[in-house]
């Protein structure tokens, strides 16, 4: 008799544990691991797009120029080349024509002198009137200021290299080696990299939204192309006749590597700068056309009907179902279901 209950006992146990086992790993199925966010008042920013290409101000572009006429030795960069501060661009050397009027200038200052000196002398017998001296020492003068001027402008009479004055890109270069180039004509331009600028186009029902020293983040127009910051320097207020957009003016905040003339797309940061309330966009769910989120409690997640406003694509606008401080679920949320047992990561 002992041994049939002994036997009994044996089998009932043997029988409970696959009961036992089975609802553990119910169990342990039925908790999720998920990560969570606080809902948080913040600035609800909104992004408007433009695009655009980087160009330099007219402030970033420097006229190449000498104030003599010079013959082109040598050039020793092209358009569209990067260039440092002190690279050499080109070599002038002075025409015959420059030569003469630096030669000219010397006798000048020499004739003058020494006529003044003669007055001075014919004066001192009393051989010359005041007006002969004064007329005398007028002209000597002015021949003096000719010969520093013609000095200060043409040097001497050799060669001179003509070098860059900041980082910058040569923008446009026109002349050739042998190329006479004339007094104060610019022949080319460099761009310092500092004067590099975004000119965006903005449509007009949507400039008044833009406001000078709003955050800007742009791309060039190429694959993998990084995103870049900049500030909206300034706003015009009139529309372009070719394209029919406003044209606004963004300052990168370092053009060191950007390359003049690439086309760009930029997400222009706009918004009233209040604090509302928000939760990041991963959170906001969808479920026939209405909105919800899952709220961590005790361990279980809850679904909480949600209604939302503004989206600027990082963070979604809370106006009704949840509270500040509140955690919901950013990440494991589409596996989740009313109720269900969490755990926070």
């Amino acid at each position: 008799m002992a041994l049939r209950l002994l036997a009994g006992a044996v089998l009932a146990c043997v029988l409970a544990l696959p009961t036992t086992v089975l609802a553990g790993d119910a169990e342990v199925a039925a908790t999720a691991r998920v990560q969570v966010a606080p809902a948080t008042r913040a600035p609800l920013h909104q992004h408007l797009s433009a695009y655009g290409m980087l160009a330099f101000s007219g402030d970033g572009l420097r006229a190449l120029s000498v104030p003599y006429q010079a013959q082109v030795a040598s050039v020793a960069v092209t358009a569209g080349q990067s260039v440092r501060k002190g690279q050499a661009l080109l070599v002038l050397r002075p025409t015959a024509a420059s030569v003469l009027e630096l030669q000219r200038a010397d006798n000048d200052a020499v004739f003058a002198r020494n006529e003044l000196q003669r007055t001075r002398t014919l004066f001192t017998q009393h051989l010359a009137t005041n007006a002969d001296l004064a007329a005398a020492e007028l002209a000597a003068h002015n021949a003096q200021a000719a010969q520093v001027s013609a000095h200060a402008r043409l040097g001497s009479a050799s060669e001179h290299t003509l070098r860059g004055t900041s980082d910058g890109v040569v923008v446009d270069i026109t002349v050739r080696g042998g190329d006479v180039i004339a007094a104060d004509t610019a022949f080319a331009h460099v761009g310092a990299t500092s004067g590099l600028r975004l000119e965006l186009g903005v449509e007009p029902t949507a400039v008044a939204q833009v406001r000078a020293g709003q955050a800007v983040t742009f791309r060039l127009l190429r694959d993998g192309a990084p995103a870049q910051s900049a500030h909206v320097e300034r706003i015009g207020s009139q529309i372009d006749a070719v394209s029919r957009l406003i044209p606004v003016v963004a300052k990168p905040d370092d053009g060191a590597d950007l390359p003049p003339g690439a086309a760009v797309r930029a997400l222009i940061s706009f918004g009233s700068g209040q604090g509302v309330l928000g939760v990041p966009r991963a959170a906001v769910l969808r479920r026939d056309g209405r909105a919800y989120v899952f709220v961590v409690r005790a361990g279980r997640a809850v679904r909480r009907w949600v209604t939302v406003g503004d989206d600027d694509g990082e963070r979604v606008e809370i106006r009704a179902g949840l509270q500040a401080g509140e955690a919901v679920v950013v990440l494991g949320n589409y596996e989740l279901s009313d109720g269900m047992a969490v755990r926070v990561q």
